[in-house]
């Protein structure tokens, strides 16, 4: 073997043990830093039908509602979507639940899934699951007691409280559940009630704004 060559591969060897014996000085690239997942949160309003799923920081990331219909009637596919869509309205503009009472409830779910001492919500999933009348009964209890962490909580449940406000009036703007879509339905009472399974996400309005616009353009 050439000497030149033979002493290029010991420099190359040298340099290479020095690199793994320190990372001093290294910086790694963008993409090798993980990033932290952020907390997801699903808060279901039992009595209404509907389940928002959001983060810690107040995104909202899907809605879900429930619509039930008899199953023995020809058209309850159809029925179904229109108690879903009825439910929705009714869980904004409702006298059951207020927008007061819905960031009450989001905020106190947002505290929870910050109490590092608490898990009493946690879900196999890592998640944090939640229900409104579970919520409620806690804040009762509350003492009112004021922190930063309670005042982020307000503010974030007040950012998804109105980010679900706009998505559900675009939604049932034309009176149709406008970019939503059935993820399931069952049967139950011995076979006389219909559920269906309804869900929006902004990635879902998304993909049906495409689709839509990819139609029209080939028209």
């Amino acid at each position: 073997m050439n000497k030149r060559i033979l002493v290029v591969l010991i420099a190359g060897v040298l340099a290479g043990c020095g690199t793994f014996g320190s990372n001093k000085g290294i910086t790694p690239a963008a993409d090798a830093v993980t990033p932290i997942k952020e907390t997801k949160i699903t808060t279901t309003f039992t009595d209404e039908g509907v389940k928002l799923h959001y983060t810690m920081s107040g995104k909202l990331e899907r809605i879900e509602v429930v619509g039930v219909a008899p199953a023995w009637k020809r058209n309850h596919d159809i029925l179904a979507e229109a108690d879903a869509m009825d439910k929705l309205v009714k869980f904004v503009h409702g006298k059951n639940v207020s927008s007061d009472r819905r960031i009450k409830i989001i905020s106190k779910a947002l505290d929870q899934a910050s109490d590092l001492t608490s898990n009493k919500f946690s879900s196999n999933e890592g998640a944090v699951d939640t229900d409104s009348k579970e919520l409620e009964a806690e804040l009762k209890n509350d003492s009112g007691e004021t922190s930063q962490r309670l005042n982020t909580a307000k503010r974030n449940a007040r950012i998804v409280d109105e980010t679900t406000v706009n998505a559900i009036q675009t939604i049932t703007a034309s009176g149709r559940l406008v970019g939503v879509r059935k993820i399931g339905d069952k049967v139950k009472d011995d076979g006389k009630t219909y559920v269906a399974y309804y869900q929006w996400s902004f990635q879902d309005m998304d993909t049906a704004t495409q689709v839509r616009n990819a139609m029209m353009k080939g028209n």
